[in-house]
């Protein structure tokens, strides 16, 4: 895959990173609302995209390991450290349970009520990849009807746990696993019929293409309102979600296109930007809470009525992205022990630049990867 036909993809999954950390920062409103729409399927559509299903079979174990190596050290460890700093903090900083209750929390695999931390996208993806993976192996060459069942029926089988089951949040996330799957099915699909081409057809379709998307989108997200499938938020309706999902991606992904060809340049630096994307995630809720604690209530900030969020986003968006971005390239960069705690590997000194957020990969197979290009295809 060369750099040309890949930036599009690159540049597509910052601005996706980038409007997580937007929506991060602002409370609960129409704005946000309205991105939630799209902003984390991107996230599984473009890793089915850029997965390469044909070099990955023949090694599924070892790039099963990988995957868990890459998201679930991450997780549980990083899981622990917040923990740590809870019962550290607390009654000072008091999240509305105790310590005790974080605990069981973490057996359950999903929670708290209200307070499910951003940990859980590296759970879903990693659960998400390995019912892929084992789909694909044995599936890849049967109809596309097949696939089409599970893609359609996955969702369903999600948001079916819950009310099932009858709990707030499914133990694990499992249903964010199945909606998850169906989002990387779909991406997968997509790279079997257009592979790694640009998702253009000429100025004039795309433009067509854009505006009866956009329109689309925004009738279906604003009916839809808030989504947050790792606390078991799916809207009014699961499928509305599925279908904003790939109308957003489709947007996001034109317009990528566009950018990286006018300004060629926005591809490096989205590369750059990607391959500290996993420290990133997992680093800017941290500051963003630690904000919200240290100066959310201060009286000044209720004074700025630009929109309801701008006393939070003034403040979060800009602090949470520098000061992640500094840690993860001055800090975690520099360090084995946090490599391990972030990425649940240690990386090279110069970073491969496929080894980009939400899946980088760990340094082995001689940084040989399962998402790069063959000639084959």
């Amino acid at each position: 895959m060369t750099e040309k036909r890949e930036s599009w993809i690159t540049f597509a999954k910052a601005v996706a990173l980038l409007l997580v950390i937007f929506i991060h920062s602002t409370p609960r409103d129409a704005v946000s609302g309205f991105l939630t729409g799209f902003v984390m399927p991107a996230f599984f559509i473009l890793y089915g995209v850029a997965h390469n299903n044909r070099k990955c079979r023949g090694k599924l174990k070892s790039y099963l390991l990988d995957r868990a190596r890459a998201l679930m050290i991450p997780y549980f460890i990083l899981s622990l450290v917040m923990l740590g700093i809870y019962i550290a903090i607390y009654p000072t900083v008091d999240l509305g349970f105790p310590p005790l209750d974080f605990v069981f929390w973490l057996i359950y695999g999903n929670g708290p009520l209200g307070r499910v931390t951003h940990l859980w996208f590296l759970r879903t993806m990693f659960f998400a990849i390995v019912i892929f993976s084992v789909i694909d192996r044995y599936l890849h060459d049967k109809s596309i009807a097949t696939r089409f069942i599970i893609i359609a029926g996955a969702p369903g089988v999600g948001v079916l746990l819950k009310f099932s089951t009858g709990v707030e949040l499914v133990p694990w996330g499992m249903d964010a696993v199945f909606i998850a799957l169906s989002f990387i099915m779909i991406g997968s699909e997509i790279r079997r019929y257009h592979h790694l081409s640009p998702w253009s057809k000429g100025p004039v379709i795309d433009l067509i293409g854009f505006a009866t998307a956009f329109g689309a989108y925004t009738i279906l997200s604003l009916n839809n309102n808030f989504v947050n499938i790792g606390e078991s938020t799916y809207g009014n309706s699961i499928y509305s979600y599925m279908v904003t999902g790939v109308l957003g991606t489709y947007i996001v992904c034109l317009l990528s296109y566009y950018a990286c060809r006018g300004f060629p340049s926005l591809g490096r630096y989205a590369s750059s930007f990607n391959n500290l994307g996993q420290e990133i995630y997992e680093t800017h809720p941290l500051i963003i809470e630690a904000s919200v604690q240290m100066v959310g209530g201060l009286a000044i900030w209720e004074t700025l009525i630009l929109y309801p969020g701008a006393p939070l986003l003034i403040l979060n968006f800009p602090l949470s992205l520098i000061i992640s971005y500094l840690f993860a390239s001055k800090v975690i960069k520099r360090s084995g022990v946090l490599q391990l705690a972030f990425l649940g590997f240690r990386k090279p000194s110069e970073t491969h630049p496929r080894q980009t957020f939400p899946v980088p990969e760990p340094n082995g197979n001689n940084g040989v990867e399962c998402v790069e290009e063959i000639a084959a295809e």
